[in-house]
C-alpha cells in the first residue's frame, strides 16, 4: 500500500465517519439492514476507531437474507444480533456531528434514514460525503468504472474481504484521502464544496 497523502489533513473541525451496510435487498422502505460498519478516520485516512454489528431481523428464523451469494451473510450470524433499535440507537451516537461517508452514499443513507424513521430516532450530522461521485468528478482517467474494487486497484489499497459491511467501510476509507487529493481539497472550506447537507 502506497503512503497516504499527507497535505490534507489540516486541522479540521468536520468529523470523519466512514460507513457501509450490507442488507436483504434495494429499497429502504421494504428491506431492511443486516450489518452496519463504521469507521471513524481522519481525513488524510488515520483510523482511530472502528466497530461493526450484524442486525437481527424481526423474524429471525424466516425473514428472507436475501442475496446471500453476495452479502454472504448466514442465519447463524444474525439469529442472535441486537434488534435493529439498538444497533440504531449506538449508530446514532457514534456518528453524532459528523460528515458520513460511504461509497455510493445515496444507497447507504437512504437505509439508515429509513431505520432510523423505524425506530423513531433523529441522526444528526454535519452532512454526507460519497465517494462513488468524487471518483465520477475525477473523470475515466481510464479505469473501467468507478466501483470501490476499481479504485481500491486504482490506489493500491487493501479491498479486504468485499461486500462485508466494515471491510468496504474500511476501504472506502483508504480510498477517500486519494481522491480528496487528486481533487486538491486541502481546506475546510474545499471539503465543503463536496459534502451534502
Amino acid at each position: 500500500m502506497p503512503p497516504l497523502p499527507t497535505h490534507n489533513d489540516w486541522p479540521s473541525y468536520l468529523r470523519c465517519a466512514v460507513v457501509d451496510l450490507e442488507t436483504t435487498g434495494l429499497k429502504p422502505d421494504t428491506d431492511t439492514i443486516l450489518q452496519v460498519g463504521v469507521v471513524h478516520q481522519s481525513w488524510s485516512g488515520e483510523v482511530s476507531s472502528e466497530w461493526s454489528r450484524f442486525i437481527r431481523p424481526k423474524s429471525p428464523l424466516t425473514a428472507s437474507l436475501g442475496p446471500v451469494e453476495i452479502h454472504g451473510i448466514r442465519r447463524h450470524q444474525v439469529i442472535f444480533a441486537p434488534r435493529l433499535e439498538r444497533v440504531m440507537h449506538r449508530f446514532a451516537a457514534d456518528t453524532r456531528g459528523c460528515v458520513v461517508v460511504a461509497h455510493n452514499a445515496p444507497f447507504d443513507v437512504g437505509f439508515l434514514r429509513a431505520a432510523a424513521r423505524r425506530v423513531g430516532i433523529e441522526l444528526e450530522w454535519a452532512g454526507t460525503l460519497c465517494t462513488l461521485e468524487l471518483s465520477r468528478r475525477l473523470g475515466e482517467r481510464g479505469q473501467a468504472n468507478h466501483r470501490l474494487a476499481t479504485l481500491c486497484a486504482e490506489f493500491g489499497v487493501d479491498e479486504g474481504r468485499a461486500h462485508d459491511a466494515l471491510h468496504d467501510a474500511r476501504a472506502a476509507g483508504r480510498v477517500l484521502p486519494h481522491l480528496l487529493t487528486r481533487l486538491g481539497v486541502e481546506s475546510d472550506e474545499a471539503l465543503l464544496a463536496h459534502v451534502r447537507v
